[in-house]
């Protein structure tokens, strides 16, 4: 049996293996596997009693349709629940979950398919698949065989059922409880953003919503006596130019409700194309240079529809070659391809230049890449990557998500900054960051765009876009695009931040472009750090693993056209005292030349 790690998705499912005999299903055999899909991989429990051959408890005809997809756990034996047996499944779970340290190479990030055979089943409930799960590597040694829950698995224990959903219960509490304990439960603070006050917000102290260990309420009214509502201010925004607030797009979106109302009224492919979709779709073909673009609900769902559509059509003799750093849905869509793959060093050419060398001649060859990095701040070398896909004959995906809207003389991006629009094969894109709104796109030939409209689940199977919100990124796009004012701005103030930020010997890791990490190193100080600053009124979330390796935890900086000189002293002058409290300043003067790029091409 072969268990392929699902990272970043979502939901909780049971999946049963069954013993094949001639022409039946028959009893969930002893390899039971519990996968717990959790917000980035699958956990894997497998049982082991796997009951004898001529066992008569095949399934139902009509259980056979509800079992295979995985959905529903069926006991073999109806009997009452034992209350005492589920407490000693619990305390015989709970106490079991060792730590594991992580693996640091970078082929982690592209997890292997994993054999589970029949010696490892034996050993009772494990936890196989999340040994690799970026999220939830920790979780990774098997659970110690239990007689309970062994009796249980196989049916001899009374309330075998009601154990075995305990099982499952005190695995997603246990998981919880060590991200709490590691500080990397992820906690959701509440915000309200006000037209025209950007980059100013309302923080309103709730407890935490679907966050069942949160402590937020308890931290912050312990941390600082302030109002009930605080004014902070947002140093962490992806609306990039504050083009969520612009008059123009708000008020074509309120014109376009009002004509068309809320809803799309389904997918595309049973509702059939808005007219606000098809000129969207337009307009950022042309932006790109390409011939046709594609809307997407998202650039996450836009990075999957991609690599599905690659998948289905190129076929088995594919190998795709992924950047070390490439952002978690393209990872995910190239997990999902199940093709060959190969990654290559962050922006290291002539490591992938090696990589393509090896691949066999008459493989089909995909480079996947991004040209702005959100963690660290870097661009890639995109005219030399294009040059090396155009050797080998490989088809060069770029994703320019946090690029498209502030580079280049329109706003096209990295591409548009170098002068090579349309060079790329398929190129993906945002509508919810520098432009404000939300979506995805995919942009290129007419052919590619066809075969991902024809070919995606992604795209064919999901509701489209609404059209006021479709009007909404029309009208930012072209408002981006022929008045670079708020873009150059932007760009004027990174600068300046980030001059500042070398100038008081903070731990600046990049300054080629528009986002400013600063690096912490570890996990819980990173989070220290953010709730110092909170209560200083500075707004910035920690990124701690898995966004990034352990020992590169940092505080990512974004800076918009509404930032004043106030907010920026205020900014430095609480960085400064706080990173110098914690030994985090450099011991030596940094004075590199800044390498952030002007808003429109030179």
């Amino acid at each position: 049996m072969r268990i392929r790690s699902s990272a970043r998705a979502r939901g909780l499912q049971i999946i049963y293996c069954w013993r094949a005999s001639a022409n039946s299903l028959t009893s969930p055999s002893l390899i039971s596997v519990c996968n717990l899909r959790s917000s980035c991989g699958l956990l894997s429990i497998s049982s082991s009693s796997l009951p004898p051959e001529g066992s008569p408890s095949t399934f139902p005809t009509s259980q056979k349709k509800q079992h295979a997809t995985g959905c529903t756990l069926v006991s073999n034996h109806n009997k009452a629940y034992s209350n005492q047996s589920v407490k000693k499944c619990r305390d015989a779970v709970s106490s079991s979950f060792l730590e594991s340290k992580p693996t640091q190479s970078f082929e982690s990030r592209h997890p292997p398919v994993f054999e589970v055979d029949a010696e490892s089943v034996t050993q009772g409930l494990r936890l196989n698949n999340a040994a690799q799960c970026p999220f939830l590597k920790e979780v990774k040694d098997q659970i110690q065989a239990n007689p309970t829950v062994k009796a249980a698995l196989c049916g001899s224990e009374q309330g075998s059922g009601q154990i075995f959903k305990a099982v499952i219960d005190d695995a997603l509490v246990t998981v919880l409880s060590q991200l709490r304990e590691q500080k990397r439960y992820r906690e959701f603070l509440y915000f309200k953003r006000s037209v025209g006050q950007h980059p100013e917000i309302v923080h309103s102290r709730i407890s935490g919503h679907n966050q069942a260990l949160s402590s937020i309420s308890d931290t912050y009214d312990q941390a600082a006596e302030r109002e009930e509502n605080n004014v902070v201010v947002n140093w962490c925004s992806n609306d990039y130019l504050n083009m969520g607030h612009h008059p123009s797009v708000i008020q074509v979106m309120q014109r376009t409700l009002s004509e068309q109302g809320a809803g799309a009224g389904g997918t595309r492919n049973i509702s059939g194309s808005n007219v606000v979709h098809v000129e969207l779709e337009k307009e950022l073909a042309s932006l790109c240079n390409t011939q046709a673009a594609l809307l997407f609900g998202s650039c996450y769902a836009a990075n999957l529809g991609v690599m599905e559509a690659l998948s289905a059509t190129l076929g088995k003799n594919t190998v795709i070659f992924s950047d070390q750093e490439n952002h978690a849905s393209l990872v995910q869509g190239i997990r999902n391809t199940r093709l060959s793959k190969k990654i290559f060093r962050h922006n290291d050419v002539q490591h992938l230049r090696e990589l393509l060398e090896e691949t066999p001649h008459d493989a089909k060859k995909i480079v996947v890449f991004e040209s702005v990095y959100s963690m660290s701040g870097t661009m890639s070398p995109v005219s030399d990557i294009l040059d090396v896909c155009d050797h080998y004959g490989a088809i060069s995906v770029i994703d320019e998500v946090h690029a498209v809207g502030l580079y280049g003389s329109e706003g096209g991006g990295i591409l548009d900054h170098i002068n090579q629009r349309g060079r790329a094969d398929i190129i993906t894109g945002t509508l919810g960051k520098a432009f404000g709104v939300s979506g995805g796109f995919v942009a290129g030939s007419g052919y590619i765009i066809d075969v991902i409209r024809s070919t995606a689940p992604s795209f064919i199977f999901t509701t489209s876009m609404s059209p006021a919100i479709g009007a909404g990124a029309l009208a930012s796009v072209r408002h981006v695009r022929w008045c670079s004012e708020d873009r150059s701005r932007m760009m004027e103030t990174c600068k300046y931040i980030k001059q500042r930020m070398l100038d008081a010997h903070l731990p600046l890791m990049s300054t080629e472009t528009h986002i400013m990490p600063l690096l912490v190193g570890e996990g819980s100080l990173c989070k220290k750090l953010s709730d110092e600053l909170f209560a200083r009124g500075i707004y910035v979330q920690p990124i701690n693993f898995p966004s990034v390796p352990r020992g590169e935890e940092l505080l990512r900086f974004t800076a918009g056209p509404k930032h004043t000189t106030n907010h920026i002293d205020h900014l430095i002058n609480c960085l400064s005292e706080i990173f110098a409290h914690h030994g985090l300043l450099t011991t030596q003067s940094m004075t590199p030349k800044l390498a952030v790029l002007d808003a429109s091409a030179s």
